[in-house]
């Protein structure tokens, strides 16, 4: 043996039992941050395709820039795309239309197709400026299929023919305002547009520029801007999909990157903790080793270079494991996402490598471990030479001290002394329980943000809408009993609306929208919990009751006020968190019953009809249910748009309850761990005390105590620290803008604190059933 040194991994191969803890502490800490890192980079990236899907490729859009400087711009190594665009009636504010149908027209490059991710379903790019590329989903709605001629009205009389060259993907604006989008080659673009507005001039292209992800964007953002002179306000950016890949300027992402610093911190922190405790446990169990290693001439400085490079040594093994069983986590994650919403993670790779995550993993087990370190290996270099021989006084002065406490038994004082004897233990292991219910807490706000923002799990967001043209109440109420009918129509329900109704609130002149429910409506918002206050039972009585919508900026109605309006006195009944219908600046959106509405406005139609499908639905019985409907409405296709954000809501839903599951597990190994360690390090003294005449029942219930003044205390302080900040995000993310009231989570709280509480009685059990098994003389020297 050249040093001692030498001895770690002799050491390590005959005590791997009880190194095991310690190792598996490690593989913990490790595993937890590999995969909360790679479920961040796995929702990253998903996000980053549904924003490419959405919005595009492209990274800057250019105004008013030359064709020549263009030309020079797309020659840049670090540009791997770039395609002119322009766009008329891109509102559907103007008379464009095909068909009936209003239109979008857009003028574009072969190159923009890739940049915006458009795939042609059918067909081929126009080869002549009289052809054309609609949208799929024209292709049953006019009856067209490709080499066909369609019609295309301008605003200003003069049309034009033009010839179907191709299909491509049904765009989410289109399928949801019933339009059609056509896309023109650039020439026939210019030219349509020198004829709509009567100009020799071309318009006003942009310029769309995709740059290649391995170099720093931001950068070349800012050298394209200083090479061509152009302003800040000529360049416009992809916000979304900057921010994921980290290059944003946008406050809002940049809230997101500190929001996941301080992740990063909380996580570290916990692994610090988790790992500092099982190895303060460790050197605790082995004072008499270092002890004697002091006697053979070893120095502090040894000791604690032994009990660092031991940690590291361990790190070889445990390391490897975590990454190992993270990335077996995130797979079932990609494969979990794939298989709840295959359209929205169609390109997710099942067996995707997280990189960021294995990295995060390695180089957090090192700092974790080495930070842990640190302070075992001071308290093994004060272990002094005396103790090698004498052994440890603990046991005397614990029984001394325990006897002074006559409030409980002998056995129960014991094991609260044994928990307060060593102050920085005590605190160490207190903190480390109350972090787990502190961190619980902080992320358990996220649900609520989460059930509030996205809209497809309210109950009343529709899959199809017909709309009256003119927002009258024109809808026939026997239209809806007829589409109730169709196959494949799970549920109809109609909203009437009187707009821009003169009213007097609080003695100032203000407008109202007055819109009704019917019953199926007026129960969703009592089974979904949107009555913020009052009472819902009035709006079936006799009377002008209405509802009153929550305004984030605090100017809501109270309960009981009476609006006077020209159709009549209204009184507020109650104030709803959610309705259907965005609202206004300056107008009050009100709902009242369907009898109250008719028999204020003396109108017995609706002006929409909203439809939910059964899951089975197809195209077919959307197309039959759009004939039934007519020409002369507004159909509004929302199926594509909803499957989006239901995507976004298991991504969201998996990242945030996946995350609270592993708090729970490595809070319940952690409590596990840290009391079977703590009493590995003691086992001698509870020999001796077996040896004195402590019966196994006696040793159960001290060891309780002590498991029980930690977790109680942890426990207390989680909860004191752990509610204020769950406060302060339900506030921020909740409160302030559906207005929701902050309530006690106390299912949340009474679920970690039971898991607490379970996994302390069940690290009691294994410690109990060890020494009962051994043999006292073996207890005694199992050091």
């Amino acid at each position: 043996m050249k040093s001692y040194l030498s001895l770690i991994p002799a050491y390590a191969r005959i005590h791997k039992k009880q190194n095991r803890m310690t190792l598996l502490c490690i593989v913990l800490a490790v595993f937890l941050v590999t995969s909360i890192f790679g479920m961040a980079d796995m929702e990253i990236r998903s996000q980053k395709l549904q924003a490419i899907k959405r919005y595009g490729s492209w990274h800057i859009s250019i105004h008013n820039l030359s064709e020549t400087d263009a030309a020079i711009l797309a020659q840049r190594p670090d540009v791997t795309a770039s395609s002119w665009y322009n766009v008329l009636n891109y509102r559907l504010k103007e008379d464009y239309s095909i068909g009936g149908k209003q239109a979008s027209v857009c003028g574009i490059e072969p190159s923009m197709l890739s940049i915006m991710k458009y795939e042609l379903t059918e067909g081929s790019f126009p080869k002549t400026d009289s052809e054309v590329i609609l949208t799929n989903s024209s292709k049953e709605v006019l009856g067209i299929q490709i080499g066909d001629t369609v019609t295309l009205l301008t605003p200003e009389g003069p049309s034009r023919e033009l010839t179907v060259s191709g299909f491509g993907m049904d765009n989410e604006i289109a399928m949801k305002t019933d339009a059609v989008i056509a896309f023109l080659p650039l020439t026939g673009f210019q030219s349509l547009y020198r004829q709509v507005h009567q100009t020799a001039e071309d318009a006003d292209m942009v310029y769309y520029v995709q740059f290649s992800e391995h170099c720093n964007i931001r950068r070349a953002i800012r050298d394209v801007r200083e090479q061509f002179g152009l302003t800040e306000e000529q360049i416009g950016q992809n916000t979304a999909l900057l921010g994921l890949l980290g290059f944003s300027d946008d406050s809002f992402i940049t809230g997101l990157y500190l929001t996941a610093g301080i992740l990063f911190l909380l996580v570290l922190t916990a692994g610090v903790l988790m790992v500092a405790s099982s190895m303060n446990s460790n050197i605790a169990q082995r004072t008499e080793f270092f002890g004697l290693l002091r006697c053979l001439g070893a120095s502090p400085k040894q000791i604690r270079r032994f009990v660092c490079l031991e940690a590291l040594n361990w790190c070889k093994t445990a390391i490897p494991i975590g990454i190992l069983l993270a990335v077996a986590a995130v797979w079932g994650l990609c494969g979990a996402l794939r298989y709840l919403s295959s359209m929205y993670f169609a390109e997710m790779p099942i067996f995707g490598i997280s990189m960021p995550g294995i990295l995060a993993g390695i180089i957090v087990g090192l700092i974790t471990v080495l930070l842990a370190a640190r302070s075992p290996a001071k308290k093994a270099s004060r272990v002094s030479p005396v103790t090698a021989v004498n052994g440890n006084t603990d046991m005397v002065q614990g029984i001394q001290k325990a006897a002074n406490i006559n409030v409980c038994r002998i056995e129960t004082a014991l094991g609260i002394q044994h928990a307060l004897h060593r102050k920085k233990n005590f605190l160490l292991m207190t903190c480390s329980f109350a972090l787990s219910i502190i961190l619980f807490l902080s992320f358990y706000a996220s649900t609520a943000f989460m059930h509030h923002a996205i809209t497809p799990l309210r109950p009343y967001t529709p899959d199809l809408s017909i709309v009256s043209p003119d927002s009258s109440c024109s809808l026939d109420s026997g239209l809806a009993a007829k589409l109730a009918g169709c196959p494949g129509v799970k549920r109809v329900y109609g909203r009437a609306f009187a707009y821009d109704v003169p009213a007097r609130i609080r003695e100032q002149e203000q407008t109202i929208m007055l819109f009704s429910y019917d019953l199926q409506q007026f129960n969703w918002a009592e089974e979904a919990d949107y009555l913020l206050e009052g009472d819902l039972s009035k709006m079936i009585e006799e009377g002008n009751y209405v509802l009153a919508v929550h305004d984030a900026g605090g100017q809501s109605l109270k309960t009981g006020e009476v609006i006077h309006t020209d159709l009549g006195d209204l009184t507020v009944a109650g104030i709803l968190s959610h309705c259907p219908i965005d609202g206004v600046q300056g107008t009050e959106r009100l709902i009242c019953s369907e009898d109250t509405f008719r028999r204020l406005t003396g109108e017995s139609g609706y002006t929409i009809l909203d439809m939910q499908l059964t899951r089975h639905a197809s195209d077919e019985d959307v197309n039959r249910i759009r004939s039934l409907a007519g020409d002369k409405i507004l159909f509004s296709d929302q199926r594509l748009s909803n499957q989006d954000n239901r995507g976004a809501f298991w991504a969201f839903s998996l990242f945030l309850y996946g995350f609270l599951m592993v708090i729970v597990l490595i809070t319940c190994f952690h409590i596990v761990n840290s009391i079977s360690m703590s009493a590995s390090a003691r086992m001698r003294q509870y020999g001796s005390m077996r040896a004195i005449g402590m019966s196994c029942g006696q040793f159960t219930r001290m060891l309780a105590a002590e498991t029980g003044a930690y977790a109680f205390s942890g426990c207390a302080i989680g909860c004191i620290f752990g509610l204020p900040l769950h406060y302060l995000l339900y506030q921020y993310l909740v409160t302030a803008r559906w207005g929701t009231p902050y309530e006690i989570p106390f299912g949340a709280l009474g679920l970690i604190v039971l898991v607490v509480l379970a996994a302390s009685a069940a690290a009691v059990l294994r410690p109990g059933r060890q020494i009962r098994r051994m043999d006292i003389t073996e207890v005694i020297h199992s050091q």
